[in-house]
């Protein structure tokens, strides 16, 4: 048994007929009783339980409950000016006892799971804090920038003091703060895209950097680096920063792989010799090339791929994975050969219009792959700039689950606009982000959904555990701690009469 202490509900209980009103809390894993406690069991639906002499029937979904908040700054000026969503990272300490917070505004934020309390806050960056990550044993806590300098921490995780720093943009070039109140100039800045903390303590971070110089010319610096946990270089690729943006590795450890997406928004020709649009291997011990997976553009309709998060590999299975900004979703060998392409979200044409809907999250488990499709979007210069989508793209919004010779298993449709994934320490719990809608002004759809990928075979409405809200959209990073606690960052949005709802927050939810 352990014990959780909550501060309010979140959610509604969709309970079966017939059920008392709840006295009882059922959470995925056990039930809160009225102090609070959580009872760990598995419970049914519709079966009665009692627990400390109360006796409630169980509901039909889980109910999420909000544990409490941490409140980030005043974003509302940013949001009426029409700004993306803060860029906000999340990592739980390996116990989940800790949760430490990047947020857009600089500051590193270390949160007390049990009591909400913040135990440690310090401002870092002049910009943001991109991502942060915890060493094996929870005593340090690394942080890495977006700013000027893009300085890696390595910051004692109890008083945010430092123990070492590097700036990685002595590597991928310094970029002044833009003047003004620019809503996109933070990200002309140098940043650290990739922090990941491998067995044994070394670190992998991925800096990037895309900016335009003086004379009106598009520049690209990015290098992958390993460090050691003293801060010291172990490798790097390549040699020297190369002329592209390297956004989101992902690791396989097992099988000692790295998949690099690689992109580029520079003035001028592609460099020879980088898989510009599609996925780079490294090794993970020296980062020496290991092979590539690059696909042509989906002609007409786009010229260029694009990467962002739906990229992975996996060395026992023989597979790559490739999630794209045209919809497809392909599957390669090692050696870089395409094997499968599926559809997804590719375009199709709502009269003489094309729409497609884009397949920006996504990841390698077990003997499968799991990615979303987004909301509906009309292909860059297949059509006047400022025309809404006539119509829903068929494959819009969706949570799919396929094998890795493409065969359909499972998919979820609703009616939230899903956006980052985020698989729990135990390997089979998703959490999906619900986050800003484009298409309607409906504001009970902000939050996650959590989903069970283990067990028998059933569909996605079986699987769907539970669902959290929250007041304002979420952001596309989530995490879960071990212990099922899961955090996610929301942000306010415009009302539409010049006003501002909700908060630049994090909560708890269990």
């Amino acid at each position: 048994m352990s014990v959780l202490v909550w501060l309010t509900m979140a959610c509604a209980v969709d309970e079966v007929p017939g059920s008392a009103p709840a006295a009882l809390h059922f959470v995925r894993g056990g039930v809160l009783d009225a102090a609070g406690h959580l009872v760990e069991m598995e419970w049914k639906p519709g079966e009665s339980v009692t627990v400390a002499g109360v006796t409630t029937v169980a509901p039909k979904l889980a109910e999420c409950v909000a544990l409490g908040s941490v409140p980030l700054g005043d974003m509302s000026r940013m949001v009426v000016a029409g700004a993306p969503a803060p860029d906000t990272d999340l990592a739980f300490s390996p116990d989940g006892s800790r949760l430490a917070i990047g947020s857009f505004g600089g500051e590193v934020v270390v949160v007390d799971v049990a009591t909400r309390a913040v135990v440690a806050r310090r401002q870092l960056a002049e910009a943001m804090v991109r991502r942060v990550a915890w060493s094996e044993d929870g005593a340090t806590l690394y942080a890495g920038e977006q700013s000027p300098d893009a300085t890696l921490h390595a910051l004692d995780s109890g008083t945010l003091v430092d123990r070492w720093t590097v700036d990685l943009a002595d590597r991928v070039g310094h970029s002044a703060l833009p003047a003004g109140e620019d809503l996109y100039g933070v990200y002309t800045l140098p940043g650290i895209y990739g922090l990941d903390v491998l067995p044994g303590g070394d670190l992998l971070v991925a800096a990037a950097h895309g900016w335009t110089d003086a004379s009106g010319t598009r520049a690209n610096r990015s290098q992958v680096v390993r460090f050691g946990a003293d801060g010291s270089l172990r490798a790097a690729w390549p040699d020297e920063p190369g002329d592209m943006v390297i956004l989101h590795p992902e690791v396989d450890v097992p099988g000692k792989r790295i998949a690099v997406p690689v992109t580029r928004s520079a003035s001028g020709p592609d460099p020879a010799g980088l898989p510009i649009g599609g996925l780079q291997l490294l090794a993970l011990d020296s980062l020496a090339p290991a092979g590539s997976l690059v696909v042509s553009p989906l002609t007409p309709w786009f010229t260029t791929t694009y990467v962002w998060q739906a990229q992975d590999v996996d060395v026992a299975h023989d597979t790559v994975m490739l999630g794209l900004g045209d919809g497809r979703v392909v599957f390669g060998g090692l050696d870089g050969t395409v094997r499968i392409t599926l559809a997804g979200g590719s375009p199709v044409l709502a009269g003489d219009v094309p729409i497609a809907a884009s397949v920006g999250h996504g990841f390698l488990r077990e003997d499968e792959a799991v990615y979303l499709t987004s909301g509906t979007n009309i292909p860059w210069g297949a059509a006047a700039p400022d025309l809404r989508p006539p119509t829903a793209h068929p494959n819009e919004n969706g949570l799919w689950v396929v094998g890795l010779d493409g065969t359909p298993r499972w998919s979820f449709h609703g009616p939230w606009a899903v956006q980052g994934l985020t698989l729990a320490p135990d390997g089979r719990t998703l959490v999906v982000g619900a986050g800003e809608r484009m298409t309607d002004n409906r504001r009970d759809l902000y939050g996650a959904l959590i989903f069970d990928l283990g067990g028998e075979a059933r569909g996605g409405e079986a699987r769907l555990l539970a669902t959290c809200s929250t007041e304002g959209p979420v952001f596309f990073r989530q995490a879960v701690s071990v212990e099922g606690v899961i955090a996610l960052a929301e942000s306010p949005y415009p009302t539409g009469d010049g006003g501002v709802a909700g908060a630049y927050r994090v909560g708890l939810f269990r």
